[in-house]
């Protein structure tokens, strides 16, 4: 190394490093959210009494929150480092950068007001005006894991395309 520039050793296992954390993030926010719809709400629908329910519900909906949260924010975090790593933006890109930034607004919407008025409402036990958020929370929730995966098929293209790091 001469002048503070790193060797290309170093830069490619930084390069990894960020890779592996952005990659580990997508795993923990997407893999707790479709635990979460497909798995944990049906059984606690089937298995638990209706204050039973709202009581853990409660619970998973104020931790996966903000796991889901901090796993956006260190999403982010890396998603610039790998573009400071690739040194350039195309449109490809362009196009994934847009819909993380609308993941990144309805995983707000979701848990920062769907969850919170869900929070809200549910503090003395069921009411009749939870399962309209609660399906509302899902809708949005299955929305950004919709989206979060089509995010990651568009990243495969960025390492797949020849030219898909450049405009021109």
């Amino acid at each position: 190394m001469s002048g503070g520039a790193l060797d290309f050793p170093t830069m490619l296992s930084m390069r990894l490093l960020v890779l592996f954390i952005h990659v580990t993030a997508v795993i923990v926010a997407l893999g707790g959210s479709l635990f979460s719809t497909f798995a944990l709400t049906p059984i606690l629908n089937s298995e638990l009494e209706p204050v039973a329910r709202i009581k853990v519900m409660r619970r998973v909906v104020r931790r996966l929150g903000w796991i889901v949260l901090v796993s956006l924010a260190v999403l982010v975090a890396t998603g610039m480092m790998n573009v400071f790593y690739i040194g350039a933006i195309s449109r490809l890109l362009m196009v994934k950068l847009v819909l993380v930034i609308i993941v990144i607004g309805l995983a707000i919407y979701q848990y920062a007001n769907v969850g919170a008025r869900i929070w809200q409402a549910s503090s003395d036990g069921p009411s009749p005006g939870l399962a309209p958020l609660v399906s509302r929370f899902r809708r949005v929730g299955l929305t950004v894991g919709s989206l979060v995966l089509l995010i990651v098929y568009l990243s495969l293209g960025l390492t797949r395309v020849p030219g898909a790091l450049s405009i021109g």
